[in-house]
């Protein structure tokens, strides 16, 4: 019988039947009409036949004889992949009808927005001609600021949306709260410390909260219109803090000001996002003439506008937050109280505890505020802490520059213009790349690559390492270059001193001012040329290296310290741009289950930046920069062992006197062990009243007992602050325990003695105590306090970071008036 014979491409029928395929090595295969029927037949019921099953097909179905073996093989290995492509296919299609129908729904609400957004500024504009009719004057925030001529007019504080005024209302009333401590139970920080000689005050952090927070109440030698325009601006004094917008801006009542702000942080390591913040900042005057400006998070769901996601930032919420600056004096008292919630459970444990900790907060961005205040202090007052080559506002604006320049190679954000190149995790090396123009001593290299490491380190102290790096510098930059010859004399390696190319010319760096008092110092290092032939080097060029070097002095958790460098010449403007490099270091804390004094983690994060001029030199370059990475870490690791963490103090070690407790009852039973142990030290008796080995816990003996205790700070170089006081003492002072801070040593001491601080400190500092004679002193409230004895003596904590000065009076009682 004379057979139809049809051509099917790959196995499968053409909607006419007819079709052409390529198998067995190139010859082609046709297939009539009824061995197709047959196969398909028989592949419904099994799509993939073993070697044996194809030979039992063969010879049940006589038609299919003739088609060759490896042929029949071929054609169900072609039907197979046509089934699974029109599945992949109809995937597709429900996808893209899916998107198509998503995509019609945006354009339906982006249509509604757009009508909306054209009714809103059509009454804006309505809003903006009526204010231009009532007046000419636009008011502020009551600083003596006026808008610029070519600021666009606000509307007035009627015009003021009365969900934002709600909310800013409401945002003060916790912010109160707060800044006073009612809201929160608060832990004095005494070893944050404020150092200059004219500032006093005390760092908080609570013992319990949602999220991060932490307090100051400081009195500083400054205007509080200076203060309040520092304070405004975070980026100024925040190294932390990458920009902050404000979106806009709207009058209030009582010469007020309400803003929508938006703010940005960096991350402070490779191993989570940046964090960003929008926020509502009320600004305004309360009666007796304080300053308050407090800030607050606010969403769609809080009634106020949003701010839409930014990608590379992870949103954070700032709860009730600002300062409250009053006039004191010839300075300025301010509390203030910074909260988050920094979204900690989007952070890899490992560094978790720097998302977690108040104290930390307390550290990065209360007392950095309050640092670089004092700074402005002492500039406008003449107080030289210490002597600078260069000008004090060079110096801090050198060092802000260094450092910040240095989060944007840590962060590479992709707004920057940077591009992520690879993510070797088994090495934790990380590259980017960009193109970039007029940098510093780059001016003439349009490309950059950072190259970026971190390292996990056990038991290392943050300022020792940092310490050996910058003395033995010499040595982790002894790298060579001769393996990258072409990347070394094409790209602008000669910012890098390497083996054969630079020596260090200088003995010791120059250092130009400190911006941190003795902890951070900006120094100048100088490199002289020497060249290489096998190393076609550039023609000889004087280098410089800008450099600071912080966190020497730094204890407890949290510790940062950093030794960040960049290039320069002699001719490199203030303002120019750096290619920043170097280490930072973060004490983490003890891992979990673990014992937190033996076993103490820190990362170490690395980066460096390599300019170059020639596109197709990236991959030489990126090579180069990879091994000039690895070089650094392992002499790192090399020298670790010798910055290894002190043995801890199996005193410290007792829970009973660990200073970082988030417990409020922890740390004044704390306290009180140690007022009872200085007092036993120092006189070489127990204190009357006291009884050690007692049932009642020692702080309660020390509350309830008949003398009148007080314990001050007694930090260097600044005012001794109060931290603790006993029932008697508050009633003798007519004070409560949220008032602490107003019991200023000079104010207890006074009376008819005349007694102060620089009398009788001598005498303590000598022999460890002092005897104060009868007399009488002054309440808050100007009520004669009379007492017939007094007795100052020093405490200390086990490993002698911690000191303190305990005062109490004894048989005392209010004079009656006659």
């Amino acid at each position: 019988m004379a057979r139809a014979a049809t051509t099917v491409g790959e196995g499968s029928r053409t909607g006419r039947g007819v079709g052409r395929g390529r198998e067995d090595g190139g010859r082609y295969a046709r297939y009539s009409e009824e061995q197709i029927e047959i196969l398909e037949r028989v592949y419904a019921k099994c799509s993939n036949p073993t070697h044996l099953q194809r030979q039992q097909i063969m010879h049940d179905h006589p038609t299919l004889r003739a088609i060759d073996h490896k042929q029949l093989k071929v054609w169900f290995q072609n039907r197979r992949c046509r089934e699974r492509q029109k599945k992949e296919s109809g995937g597709l299609v429900l996808e893209n009808k899916r998107l198509v129908s998503a995509n019609k729904q945006l354009k339906e609400e982006n249509n509604g927005l757009q009508k909306k957004l054209a009714q809103l500024m059509s009454e804006n504009e309505d809003l903006r001609n009526h204010v231009l009719t009532l007046t000419s004057k636009t008011t502020t925030c009551g600083c003596g600021h006026q808008p610029e001529a070519n600021n666009p007019q606000m509307p007035t504080s009627a015009a003021v949306n009365n969900n934002l005024l709600s909310l800013a209302e409401e945002t003060r009333k916790e912010f109160l709260s707060k800044a006073i401590g009612t809201a929160m139970d608060w832990i004095p920080v005494p070893w944050l410390k404020l150092h200059g000689p004219n500032s006093f005050g005390t760092i908080y952090v609570p013992s319990t909260c949602t999220g991060v927070a932490a307090r100051a109440n400081v009195t500083i030698p400054l205007e509080p219109s200076k203060i309040l325009e520092i304070l405004k601006d975070r980026t100024t004094w925040s190294r932390m803090c990458r920009n902050m917008e404000v979106v806009a801006k709207y009058p209030a009542d009582n010469e007020g000001t309400i803003e929508l702000i938006y703010t940005q942080l960096y991350a402070p390591t490779l191993m989570a996002f940046a964090r960003d913040f929008w926020t509502l900042r009320y600004t305004s005057v309360l009666d007796d003439g304080c300053f308050v400006v407090c800030e607050k998070s606010i969403s769609g769901s809080d009634a106020g506008p949003s701010s839409p996601a930014v990608l590379e930032f992870v949103r954070g919420r700032m709860f009730a937050s600002g300062y409250m600056i009053r006039s004191s004096g010839e300075g300025s008292t301010i509390n203030l109280v910074d909260h988050w919630d920094l979204e900690a459970s989007s952070v890899p444990e490992l560094v978790r505890p720097l998302y977690e900790s108040s104290e930390f907060v307390a550290k990065k961005m209360v007392l950095s505020a309050i640092h670089y205040i004092e700074h402005v202090a002492n500039e406008k007052n003449g107080v030289e802490i210490r002597h600078s080559i260069e000008e004090p506002t060079l110096v801090r604006n050198m060092s802000k520059g260094l450092c910040r320049y240095f989060n944007d190679a840590i962060n590479c954000f992709s707004e920057d213009g940077w591009t992520l190149m690879n993510a070797d995790a088994s090495n934790d090396v990380i590259m980017s790349y960009k193109q970039a123009k007029n940098y510093g001593v780059f001016a003439d290299f349009g490309n950059i690559v950072c190259v970026k490491a971190s390292l996990l380190l056990q038991n290392v102290s943050p300022a020792k390492l940092v310490s050996l790096l910058k003395e033995r510098r010499t040595a982790w930059l002894d790298f060579d270059f001769a393996s990258h010859s072409t990347a070394f004399t094409k790209a602008g390696c000669f910012a890098y001193p390497g083996l054969k190319s630079h020596h260090h010319y200088m003995s010791d760096p120059v250092v130009l001012g400190y911006s941190d008092y003795e902890d951070e110092s900006l120094e100048n290092i100088r490199f002289k040329y020497i060249g290489d032939r096998q190393l076609d080097i550039p023609p000889p060029r004087e280098l410089h290296h800008l450099q600071i070097c912080s966190g020497l002095e730094d204890v407890g958790f949290g510790d940062c310290s950093e030794l960040i460098f960049a290039p320069i010449d002699t001719k490199f403007p203030n303002d120019a741009k750096l290619l920043s490099a170097g280490f930072r270091i973060y004490l983490l804390g003890s891992n979990a289950g673990t014992n937190s004094s033996a076993n103490q983690t820190s990362v170490l994060l690395v980066a460096f930046q390599f300019p170059f001029d020639e596109d197709n030199l990236l991959e030489d370059v990126a090579a180069m920069a990879r091994d000039y990475i690895r070089y650094v870490m392992s002499y790192v690791k090399s020298i670790s062992h010798e910055a290894l963490l002190p043995a801890p103090n199996p005193a410290v070690a007792n829970p009973a006197m660990a200073f970082n407790s988030t417990s409020t009852q922890t740390f004044a039973f704390n306290l009180a062990m140690l007022m009872c142990q200085g007092y036993r030290s120092t006189l070489g008796v127990d204190m009357l009243g006291f009884n050690s080995q007692s049932a009642v816990p020692m702080l309660d003996q020390m509350q309830n007992h008949p003398y009148a205790i007080f314990c001050y700070s007694f930090p260097v170089q600044a005012h001794p602050v109060c931290i603790f006081a006993n029932k008697a003492a508050l009633i003798m002072m007519e004070s409560t325990a949220d008032k602490l801070q107003n019991l200023l040593m000079d104010k207890v001491l006074g009376g008819s003695n005349n007694l102060s601080l620089s009398a009788v400190l001598p005498t303590v500092l000598q022999q460890g105590y002092a005897i104060l004679p009868p007399g009488n002193t002054l309440s808050l409230h100007n009520r004669s306090v009379q007492y017939e004895q007094g007795v100052m003596w020093q405490a200390h904590s086990p490993d002698d970071t911690l000191h303190f000065l305990a005062l109490a009076f004894l048989g005392w009682s209010f004079e009656s008036l006659i």
